[in-house]
C-alpha cells in the first residue's frame, strides 16, 4: 500500500500539471478518495476498506449534485492507466452492495464516459 501511495503521489504531481485548474481540484479529491479502493477493485483485498465506502458515497453524492459523473469517470481511468491497475470488474459490479451505496458514476479500465 505504502508503494501504491508514493506512485500516486507522484502521479498527481505530474498530472495536475496537464489539467485545468477545475479539472485537477476534482482529480485530486478523486485520486485520493478513490486510491483506497484499489487494492480491493484490483483483487488484493477481500473487502473494501471502510475508508473507500465512505470515498464512493462522497464521489457519488458530488456525481449526482455537480453533474461530475463524466469528470469523475474520466479521472479514474487516468488513475488507472497510470497506476498500471487493471480492475477486475465483477469486484466493480459488487461495490455498490459491498459498500451499502449506490455508485453514479461508470468504473472501469477503459470505457467512454460519456456514457
Amino acid at each position: 500500500m505504502t508503494r501504491i501511495l508514493a506512485f500516486l503521489t507522484l502521479f498527481l504531481l505530474i498530472c495536475r500539471s496537464e489539467m485545468s485548474p477545475n479539472s485537477s481540484t476534482l482529480c485530486d479529491k478523486v485520486y485520493w478518495d478513490f486510491a483506497t479502493c484499489l487494492r480491493y477493485l484490483a483483487g488484493y483485498e477481500s473487502d473494501p476498506i471502510p475508508y473507500c465506502c465512505k470515498s464512493i458515497a462522497e464521489l457519488s453524492s458530488e456525481a449526482m449534485q455537480y453533474a461530475e459523473a463524466e469528470a469523475i469517470c474520466q479521472c479514474i481511468e487516468t488513475l488507472a492507466m497510470g497506476a498500471d491497475i487493471r480492475f477486475d470488474i465483477s469486484r466493480v459490479e459488487d461495490l455498490p452492495e459491498k459498500c451499502h451505496t449506490p455508485v453514479t458514476f461508470p468504473i472501469s479500465n477503459y470505457m467512454n464516459c460519456s456514457k
